[in-house]
């Protein structure tokens, strides 16, 4: 299946682009899809992404199609071919 990851603000220049297409293995997790982009664009996106146990890293905020995976089954949601996986940073402000 095919599976479109975009990334935004300072995770765009970690995926060498806004945007990468991921072939995956049908009844893949957003999880499993984050590990192959960190095994194609390397550990400055682990690093970014990922804090203590595999978790998300705080701050990061993953959605698919539109929806925020902390309102899914977070990491262990599972991916349907079309998908959209938007990754975005940490943001502060004041």
């Amino acid at each position: 299946m095919k599976v479109r990851v975009r990334a935004f603000a300072t995770l765009t220049g970690l995926l060498g682009g806004g945007e990468v297409e991921l072939e995956l293995p049908e009844g893949c997790t957003v999880r499993e899809a984050l590990e192959a982009l960190v095994s194609r664009c390397g550990q400055a996106l682990a690093q970014a992404l990922f804090g203590q146990e595999g978790r998300l890293a705080p701050g990061v905020k993953v959605m698919l199609n539109g929806r925020d995976i902390d309102f899914l089954s977070g990491l262990e949601t599972r991916l349907s071919n079309g998908d959209e996986v938007f990754l975005f940073p940490p943001v502060g402000g004041g």
